[in-house]
């Protein structure tokens, strides 16, 4: 069977059944949520296992995005494909306590309250972890010029891509001249290349 809405309620739900259904992103994104798009609403089909006071939800969630780039700002498509494993049980059968150590096992657990059960934040939640810390347009891609800022992706430039860094010449003097320190009265000849 499959069931196609966002809240069940846990007294109704049977084990196998198949939730199907769609989000729009918008209506769950937020200010911290800034650098993407939604392309296309968030897609989920989910097969239910039911236990004594939960749910076992595992499925496929999929989504398009929009991402800024980290190294060149362009924006590009990103394919959100995910595999949901999540376990949601009665808040009830969880032990309150002042301090509890987690376990592996217990970061993949929700909890509800009642008999409702919303599974939208829990798949927009899905999508956000999928989210790349630095996205990228792709490996290949080489960014901004560090000397004139243009984009490197789309002209070059004629600027030099080994400059002299404070940091650097320092580097080279303490370098010429560790060798009084080690026995040796030679200047040592040391060049140093950005990269």
């Amino acid at each position: 069977m499959v069931i196609d809405f966002s809240v069940i309620k846990f007294s109704e739900i049977e084990d196998g059944v198949v939730l199907k259904g769609e989000i729009d992103g918008l209506q769950y994104k937020s200010v911290e949520d800034l650098e993407f798009t939604f392309l296309s609403p968030i897609e989920y089909e989910l097969q239910v296992s039911k236990f004594e006071d939960g749910i076992q939800l595992t499925g496929l969630v999929t989504c398009q995005l929009s991402l800024s780039c980290g190294r060149c700002l362009d924006d590009f498509q990103y394919p959100v494909r995910t595999y949901l494993d999540i376990e949601i049980t009665r808040k009830s059968s969880f032990q309150e306590a002042n301090e509890l150590e987690l376990q592996s096992e217990d970061l993949n657990v929700y909890y509800f309250e009642n008999d409702e059960i919303d599974l939208n934040p829990l798949v927009y939640e899905e999508v956000l972890l999928n989210v790349p810390m630095k996205p990228l347009c792709g490996e290949e891609c080489r960014g901004f010029c560090d000397t004139c800022g243009k984009n490197s992706n789309n002209e070059t430039c004629g600027c030099d891509k080994t400059p002299d860094t404070p940091l650097g010449e320092k580097l080279k003097s303490f370098l010429a001249f560790q060798g009084d320190n080690h026995g040796s009265s030679k200047t040592k000849n040391i060049s140093i290349k950005k990269g």
